[in-house]
């Protein structure tokens, strides 16, 4: 007995004197408010603007190494299943997973799709998606978790966002349950927006705050709806990003670059991002 914890306590010695650092890096694409519609005439601004640029987005990331890709939100231009079912045919082609932000435009106000109706499809159209339900978390690499919260509101003639209380239990449990982590959250309104317009604006702020507030590793919060590029650091070092929409001139995307250092039985620390404003055509 006495050898095998004089051969252990080599092992660990050895383990810890020969801990290197390794870089460590994901790179991903960003992209909010397609406004994608199906129709036949050609010159439908919807079509020409939403269409064009999704087809030139697609093309970019499959030039492009990325690691995986998130749309914010309002991804159609109208609730209705046939726009979402040839919306994400579009998709089919992407050489990266995605994953799908719920927008305002996207489910029902008065009509259109119920949030079953379109998790129902994208579920079947997304095999990345399959088992997630309006809000959900994945892990692009072991350091670090993106958490997709649906801040959408159900059945309101509005373009406010709401976050029920269940929705904010669930995320403050999540921030617990990766705390060892570094965490980038994904939502369609943003809790920072570029400028102030009532009707836009996140109701339940308050409340969001507080739940970032008791954690410390949140990374960033990425957002779309307003449609228009926006940066800021909050007093806490989150990242808040909104991001232009795809569908109006200029055409644009979003490529971010998360980098940072991990040790053997250590946090990783050492975090840098890189943003960069890209062209979809």
């Amino acid at each position: 007995m006495r050898l095998l914890n004089i051969i252990f306590c080599s092992v660990c010695t050895f383990v810890f004197l020969c801990n290197p650092t390794f870089a460590k890096s994901v790179k991903f694409a960003v992209v909010s408010d397609v406004l994608y519609n199906v129709t036949t005439d050609k010159n439908n601004k919807n079509y020409t603007e939403g269409a064009k640029a999704l087809n030139g987005f697609v093309d970019r990331v499959n030039e492009n190494n990325y690691d995986f890709v998130v749309f914010l939100g309002d991804s159609i231009n109208k609730s209705n299943s046939l726009n979402l079912k040839s919306f994400l045919n579009e998709l089919d082609v992407l050489n990266a997973p995605y994953y799908l932000v719920m927008g305002n435009r996207d489910v029902h106000k008065i009509s259109g799709l119920s949030k079953t109706e379109y998790l129902n499809i994208v579920q079947e159209n997304n095999s990345a998606q399959k088992k997630f339900k309006n809000s959900y978390v994945f892990y692009p690499t072991p350091e670090i978790a993106v958490v997709v919260l649906d801040n959408v509101a159900s059945g309101m003639p509005s373009n406010h966002g709401v976050f029920t209380a269940k929705t904010l239990k669930w995320l403050d449990e999540t921030l617990v349950k990766n705390k060892n982590k570094k965490v980038i959250i994904c939502q369609h309104v943003p809790f920072l927006a570029p400028y102030d317009k009532p009707s836009y604006a996140l109701l339940d702020k308050q409340e969001y705050a507080a739940v970032l507030k008791r954690h410390k590793n949140v990374l960033m919060v990425l957002a779309g709806h307003y449609e228009q590029d926006y940066a800021v650091k909050d007093e806490q070092d989150i990242y808040h990003i909104t991001v232009s929409a795809l569908c109006k001139p200029p055409y644009t995307y979003n490529e971010i670059e998360v980098s940072y250092q991990k040790k053997l039985f250590a946090k990783p620390d050492k975090f840098v991002i890189d943003g960069n404003i890209k062209p979809a055509i």
